[in-house]
């Protein structure tokens, strides 16, 4: 018997996890601003972590979402559903 396993769930996962992740934090006062601050090679790696994703969003991200947002959802589907509203 084999097991085929879900990769389609992953993300979700993450969210979730962090979801629990932040109200456990929130319910038990956690200072975690006081933690980093007081370990600083927590900081060093967290701010290079964001800063390497604001260089993902601003260089890759933005560029791909507007490019589907402009010629996929607008040019496709925006154009075709329209004239289909009531009132139209």
């Amino acid at each position: 018997m084999t097991h085929k396993q879900n990769t389609q769930s992953g993300f979700m996962q993450i969210i979730v996890l962090f979801i629990i992740f932040c109200v456990i934090v929130w319910y038990f006062k956690i200072d975690v601003r006081g933690y980093v601050d007081s370990h600083p090679q927590i900081k060093d790696i967290l701010t290079k972590t964001i800063d390497a994703l604001k260089t993902l969003w601003s260089d890759y991200l933005v560029g791909a979402g507007m490019f589907v947002w402009n010629h996929i959802i607008i040019d496709i589907f925006w154009k075709n559903i329209i004239p289909f509203l009531p009132g139209k």
